[in-house]
């Protein structure tokens, strides 16, 4: 966080801030305490008290989801809001660029990941807050669940069936707007029902999300993302259900099903002028958002997820959780214009995979967590081709598909992976735990023409079939990763901890491997392929050191961390080699969260996390590069709340950031007014999101103009924060 002068003026003469902080210094009333913080599994993958890990981690409960999220407020905002180390949001499609401790965040929903080899950065599009219970959160590196975690964990848990006989009803009904134009609107229905009958539980519910339009505080319509598609004119269907049986005491038998569906269908598109004139970099042109666009097949994320979890509190003196999972989804993106074609890239996914975890105590004070993981994926990716006449005289809105090629070669990946992690009790203050984790992966990358070379035959520029497949193959790799740490109780309401542990990232196969260069005969001159180029997992090490204190009054945690990896992939062009490379980066900071009750009705408090990102360069510490450096952020609460009432003031902060080769993040402050009333039946949430009308442009848009800016026109990524909006809804349980 470079707190410049400009940076410091906007800060102190933010009032609401200023005055939200300043509340916590008050003086507060007794309230009832319990110390219990809470418990989480995703953590050490065993339930514990949150007291007990040595571990920066928090639980966000549905009630806070809820009020967000009734209020208006995006999925990735509300994360943003509620963790600490969590970038600032998209409000886009997109989660590219949103990081966790300046890292990859793994984010699961019901502990199975949504990542996969071919990385797409649509993880938050993924689930509707209507059917989430709670959301786990591990911040930093953690050694127990294997790749892309080397940021933190953000596992969804969503909803099951009822605790209380009988049969149960949950509604909502929201709308939202700006109130710019008759376009300007968003609307939400979503009903559920679960029962408990004895030992039977279930519930299922369906929910449907419709936005159009999005403006910015001028009233001007917000340009729609071209590269990684926008959250405009969405259609967003969750259907979730879930089943469970108590088969006896300690057994449990569980199954879960999710169909999650979210497409564009717009009548809005990119205005780029005759012939594309407007999207070059050395075009002045402002471009902006018309009616009139034309195209079938817009941008979609669909999915299909099934997974069974059993159970046994008694197995042989030990507790066994076992899960089964299956997978499909695809991603579509919009076309996007590349000089001399236009064309758009869909990913489908298929993965099946299992997990199976012990917990035991085989002697007095000692705790064994341990188990395995195994996973299979396939992979393929196309490309569609459109005709770039025909966009070209209807300036970039008229798009009619003339054919399909593939753009990355078909991956298949199997990963096996064992692991355990042993806690001792020394004594009744001190806890030391230690774990290991072996993660063994082959990958397999099909034969491949080279994708330009496909678009050439598609084009008519060679006869079908002229170019000879570059030779795929196999790739083997193993990493261990460990962890090691101590928590000491001060007392039973504060703990400190010391945690070391290690992430690694496995590398995106499809996106290295499959190019090359060709003769003029059509044979491969030379190529990137797997047996001259494999691939490897790359490590991250991290360290904290973290304090809590849960009191009747206050509830807190701070943490300081450090996190460093010495390699990269690189790609050489000239002789379409990969290699590992030294590249040290380093990120270290402070995160902190804190609430604090001003009073039996007041609570005040927020979370901040200061940043910095740093890579190394001719032997000097210069900080990392603005497309993924992760700037310091801050947020501030107050709310009040009594029996039929509630409102909260919220704001956010993201500080400006400047790299080593002087490219600039720009900060910006939102703030946000929740308010809620209970009626004689059901509840009104209502919320203005932007409350001041701020104009500014997200972290997403300022990293995308960075990534494109030298071969388009600046004004195509510049995606205005959203304006002053309006929300109302109406949910009641019965």
């Amino acid at each position: 966080m470079q707190l410049t002068k400009s940076n410091k003026t906007k800060f102190i003469l933010n009032p609401i801030m200023v005055g939200m902080l300043g509340l916590s210094l008050q003086v507060h009333a007794e309230k009832e305490y319990d110390n219990d913080y809470g418990m989480i599994i995703t953590a050490n993958r065993s339930a514990q008290n949150i007291s007990d890990i040595a571990a920066t981690v928090q639980v966000i409960e549905e009630e806070q989801i809820v009020e967000q999220a009734q209020s208006g407020v995006e999925f990735k905002d509300l994360l943003a809001n509620l963790i600490p180390s969590l970038d600032v949001g998209s409000q886009s499609r997109s989660n590219a660029g949103q990081n966790m401790r300046g890292r990859t965040a793994l984010v699961m929903i019901d502990g199975v990941s949504l990542q996969s080899s071919r990385l797409v950065s649509r993880y938050f599009d993924s689930i509707n807050p209507f059917n989430i219970a709670r959301i786990e959160v591990v911040a930093g590196a953690t050694a127990m669940f294997g790749g892309g975690s080397t940021g933190g964990i953000i596992n969804i848990i969503t909803k099951k069936g009822s605790d209380e006989e009988g049969t149960h009803y949950e509604s909502w009904v929201s709308a939202q707007s700006g109130f710019n134009n008759s376009e300007d609107l968003q609307y939400q229905v979503a009903q559920s029902i679960s029962i408990k009958q004895d030992k039977l539980d279930a519930r299922l519910a369906i929910s449907y999300d419709k936005a159009e339009g999005a403006y910015d505080s001028n009233g001007d319509m917000i340009i729609q993302d071209p590269a990684q598609t926008g959250s405009q004119y969405i259609d967003q269907l969750d259907v979730m259900g879930s089943l469970g049986y108590e088969i006896s005491e300690t057994k449990r038998l569980e199954l879960t099903a999710q169909f999650y569906d979210s497409g564009q269908d717009s009548d809005y598109g990119i205005d780029y002028g005759a012939n594309y004139a407007y999207a070059p970099a050395s075009s002045s042109e402002e471009v902006g958002m018309v009616e009139g666009y034309n195209l079938d097949d817009q941008a979609s994320t669909t999915r299909y997820m099934l997974t069974a979890n059993y159970s046994d509190s008694d197995f042989y003196n030990q507790t066994m959780n076992l899960q089964f999972f299956g997978r499909y989804e695809s991603y579509r993106f919009n076309p996007f214009y590349a000089g001399t074609s236009i064309s758009a890239s869909e990913q489908n996914t298929t993965v099946f995979g299992s997990k199976l975890v012990f917990t035991a105590n085989p002697i007095d004070k000692l705790n064994l967590v341990y188990g395995m993981d195994a996973e299979f994926e396939k992979s393929d990716t196309t490309q569609h081709y459109y005709d770039l006449a025909t966009a070209g005289v209807s300036n970039g809105l008229t798009l009619q598909e003339i054919g399909t090629t593939g753009r990355y070669p078909d991956v298949e990946t199997t990963s096996l992976a064992g692991f355990v992690q042993a806690d001792y009790d020394v004594n009744s203050s001190l806890n030391i735990h230690s774990g290991l984790r072996y993660q063994y992966t082959h990958t397999h990358i099909s034969d491949f023409v080279a994708a330009t070379q496909q678009s050439y035959e598609l084009g008519g520029l060679a006869p079908e079939g002229y170019f000879d497949e570059i030779e795929g193959g196999s790739n083997d790799y193993g990493n261990f990763l460990v962890n090691l740490g101590a928590l000491y109780k001060i007392n039973r309401a504060q703990q400190v901890w010391f945690n070391f542990s290690q992430g690694f990232e496995i590398p995106d196969s499809a996106k290295f491997y499959g190019v090359g260069s060709y003769n003029a005969d059509g044979s491969v001159a030379n190529s990137i392929n797997v047996a001259d180029s494999p691939l490897d997992g790359i490590k991250t090490n991290a360290v904290e050191l973290g304090w809590r204190l849960h009191n009747e009054n206050l509830s807190t945690q701070l943490t300081a961390y450090y996190s460093i990896s010495d390699k990269s992939i690189e790609v050489n062009k000239s002789d379409y080699s990969i290699s590992l490379v030294d590249d040290k980066k380093r990120i270290y900071g402070l995160e902190a969260q804190l609430d604090y009750y001003l009073t039996e009705e007041v609570t005040a408090g927020g979370n901040f996390n200061y940043i910095v990102s740093e890579t190394k360069s001719d032997g000097k510490w210069v900080n990392l590069d603005a497309t993924t450096a992760s700037p310091s952020k801050l947020t501030a609460y107050v709310s009040w709340q009594k029996a039929l009432f509630n409102t909260r003031l919220q704001t956010t902060q993201m500080f400006d950031y400047t790299d080593g080769d002087d490219k600039d993040l720009d900060g910006y402050n939102t703030v946000d007014l929740l308010a809620g009333i209970a009626l004689p039946v059901g509840r009104v949430q209502l919320g203005i999101t932007n409350l001041l009308n701020s104009e500014y442009q997200t972290l997403w848009s300022q990293r995308a103009n960075y990534y494109y800016n030298a071969a388009y026109n600046d004004s195509l990524f510049n995606y205005e924060g959203q304006g002053r909006t309006y929300s109302v809804n109406y949910n009641v349980k019965f």
